[in-house]
């Protein structure tokens, strides 16, 4: 696995930061996890400038995401599907297009924590009616940030360690992530009951302290 990685970096440099992004899709075994926390490393152990190393890996997540959308928005998740013919890829466009439909664009930003659901989400945002490129850019560009960020760090600080922590990391990510959707549908909902019923909640609470 690393060796694909340094293989990539002695030939290209930067540009290989910008491509790990791309691993997944280009067919290497390498979890877009380990890639991330690997520039972080590299920019600390092989003299990378960090600032460089991580505009050029955040860019390359960017534009795997725009490149995502416009695959979907043109020929729909039939690309994916047939480039990864297995039941586990089915699975997930499933799960994503299920997210798109509860959650609406916030699924772009929370599909960044889940592993698996990251690689297919910009496919099937292409694919949803009402998400233009714009909404897609923005939903996706600061979870996009902070996912490469901590992983880029993680790499930077701990780099004998960072595949074990990285694996940790994305267990608890995906805990993360179904708390904070949990904490957007109470908001929603309570905005909601706000302003259907505003004096639902006055009422109950004047009830309750008699």
């Amino acid at each position: 696995m690393m060796e694909t990685l340094l293989e990539l970096v002695d030939q290209y440099g930067y540009i290989a930061m910008f491509l790990f992004s791309w691993i997944v899709f280009l067919g290497l075994p390498v979890p877009n996890e380990i890639a991330a926390a690997f520039a972080g490393y590299l920019s600390e152990w092989r003299h990378f400038d960090p600032y460089t190393s991580f505009l050029f890996m955040y860019s390359g997540l960017l534009s795997y995401g725009i490149f995502g959308y416009f695959a979907g928005d043109r020929f729909g998740t039939r690309l994916m599907i047939r480039k990864f013919k297995n039941g586990k890829m089915q699975f997930l466009m499933e799960k994503g297009e299920n997210w798109i439909e509860r959650y609406g664009s916030f699924a772009i930003s929370i599909s960044y924590f889940i592993p698996g659901v990251r690689l297919v989400m910009p496919y099937i945002a292409g694919t949803a009616k009402g998400i233009t490129l714009i909404k897609f850019i923005v939903f996706a560009a600061p979870s996009a940030f902070v996912w490469a960020l901590v992983y880029f760090q993680i790499g930077r600080y701990f780099p004998k360690s960072f595949r074990r922590i990285v694996e940790e990391v994305s267990l608890k990510a995906g805990i993360i992530a179904g708390v904070l959707v949990s904490c957007i549908l109470l908001y929603v909902l309570l905005k909601f009951l706000k302003k259907k019923y505003p004096s639902f909640l006055r009422k109950r609470i004047r009830y309750r302290n008699k």
